[in-house]
């Protein structure tokens, strides 16, 4: 699961709007909007202030939204990177 559903189905659960949750995390509802539409990239896992804010206000155990950021994060280097390269030649020095 990616941070942005994650996030979009507990504002659903909790009934609260990007609004709500731009406050809480003492954010825009801009950049909110641009983080649940993937425009934006999630916070850097160390970011732990803006985990802990809006983690609170989503009602989350501590850590998981900066834990669930890293996951995502390593994910996308990989596809970037992709698998290595297979080297042209073998046993050359």
């Amino acid at each position: 699961m990616d941070i942005a559903l994650l996030i979009r189905n507990r504002l659903k659960e909790l009934r609260l709007g990007q609004r709500d949750l731009a406050r809480a995390a003492h954010v825009t509802e801009s950049y909110i909007s641009q983080l649940l539409t993937q425009k934006k990239l999630p916070p850097a896992p160390n970011r732990t202030d803006m985990y802990d804010k809006i983690g609170r206000a989503l009602k989350l155990p501590q850590g998981q939204l900066a834990k669930l950021a890293d996951q995502q994060r390593r994910e996308q280097l990989r596809k970037r990177l992709g698998d290595q390269p297979t080297p042209l030649l073998h046993d050359v020095r």
